[in-house]
């Protein structure tokens, strides 16, 4: 597997987390955005996690959330002071190494942050003990199609990507790492493919995926249960692959 461009980002005490092939598209982008839609980068971005060789299960979503609380300055990184080992998980899955929570929103350890609320009920349907948090991490791996965190999702104009990047571009230069992940595991025979969000820009970015996934009834509230899978047979594979 190709070096992953994230190492750039590694450092524990960085003010900014934009790789420098992204700052200036980023950066012009955020020029005209408000709160909601603006492109976080005081946080580490979160573009994957999960154990890709060994995982059965990619879930593939459109761009992590952003917490903002009324009153608080999203750049205090409250979640980073209070839970000390969330940052060096984050840089781990980063770097591709072995973690006991390859999926690492499911660390009960992180049971108060947003992340961990997030993924427990996305996956509330299946979770019935605290053991199968430990088992779900290490079956199921995640790639966001855009990188970087948001409050809420808004592309950037390819007008802007093409400025910095050629008249033919259509994507940052970090999404391109996470796209070569999903090529890898659609080479697995043993797999199983859930497009949870963004499926046009999943299906343009990588046409070779069409056929290959199954789709969820609400985009918007993507839980992995019976009743929101398009077939009910599909989530009788989805329990299969997790183990459970």
């Amino acid at each position: 597997m190709n070096l992953s461009p994230w190492q750039e980002i590694i450092k524990k005490d960085r003010k900014e987390y934009v790789l420098e092939c992204d700052r200036e598209i980023v950066e012009e982008c955020n020029r005209g955005r408000d709160g909601d839609y603006k492109i976080r980068v005081n946080n580490p971005p979160t573009p994957y996690m999960g154990d890709f060789a060994n995982a059965k299960i990619l879930l593939l979503q459109l761009n992590p959330g952003s917490e903002i609380y009324p009153g608080l300055n999203p750049a205090e990184d409250v979640e980073f002071k209070i839970f000390k080992n969330l940052k060096q998980d984050i840089f781990k899955s980063l770097r591709g190494e072995k973690m006991k929570f390859p999926f690492y929103w499911l660390n009960p350890e992180y049971i108060l942050t947003g992340g961990f609320r997030y993924w427990a009920r996305i996956f509330s349907s299946v979770i019935e003990k605290k053991e199968d948090y430990y088992k779900i991490a290490n079956r199921v791996c995640c790639i966001q199609y855009f990188p970087y965190h948001s409050r809420r999702y808004y592309p950037i104009p390819i007008r802007i990507i093409r400025k910095y990047r050629g008249r033919s571009e259509k994507f940052l230069e970090s999404q391109k790492y996470g796209f070569s992940l999903a090529r890898r595991f659609l080479e697995k025979t043993d797999k199983l493919i859930i497009l949870m969000r963004g499926k046009r820009e999943w299906l343009e970015a990588i046409p070779e995926l069409n056929g290959q996934y199954i789709i969820l009834k609400n985009k918007r509230n993507p839980v992995l249960s019976g009743n929101n899978f398009s077939r009910r047979e599909d989530y009788k594979v989805f329990r299969e692959y997790l183990g459970l």
